[in-house]
């Protein structure tokens, strides 16, 4: 079985609490098999390489600082719905930084493009018009610190979890 890595940000229970039941209904696939999240590079480097890629995560990120996060807001994709950042800056910033240490791993291997477009998804769907039938809750304001990221290993072609297997602190930690 071949394995692949993620990079992501994890949000807060609350945050987690809040996505639980629209993503148990209505992002099956992979509900079970990572926590909601916000992705900074996938797939990324190859699971022989975890060791020696989270001792480099670890030295750039301590050079960086923690930021606040809010999701505020809905966002929608030709298949999908998600909460998105009203100030997406310090994500994109991070993601430069991190996409220029590891220029070899664009985001979704280049798919949708070079940029990312900082989101927490929280439906997907087959069907573009299945979105106008999902009700949503009101929209949350969630404000949290986004002070590590989370290293994940698992199966692209599997229905096991991907598992943390790395988290890596953004700052030093003195």
């Amino acid at each position: 079985m071949e394995y692949e890595t993620a990079l992501l940000i994890i949000p807060p229970p609350k945050v987690q609490t809040f996505a639980f039941s629209i993503r148990e209904q209505y992002d099956t696939e992979w509900f079970n098999r990572v926590p909601a999240h916000i992705t900074l590079l996938y797939p990324f480097v190859p699971s022989d390489q975890v060791d020696e890629t989270t001792t480099r995560l670890n030295t750039i990120c301590a050079d960086l600082s923690p930021f606040e996060l809010t999701l505020d807001r809905y966002g929608e994709f030709e298949y999908a719905i998600f909460l998105e950042p009203s100030n997406p800056e310090p994500i994109l910033e991070l993601y430069q930084h991190l996409s220029k240490a590891f220029p070899e791993y664009p985001i979704y291997e280049g798919e949708y493009g070079e940029n990312l477009h900082p989101h927490m998804t929280l439906a997907r769907f087959e069907d573009p018009e299945e979105a106008e039938k999902i009700e949503l809750p009101p929209t949350p304001v969630f404000t949290f610190i986004v002070n590590r990221l989370h290293l994940y290993l698992g199966s692209p072609d599997a229905s096991e979890p991907y598992i943390p297997i790395s988290v890596i602190p953004i700052g030093s930690e003195d």
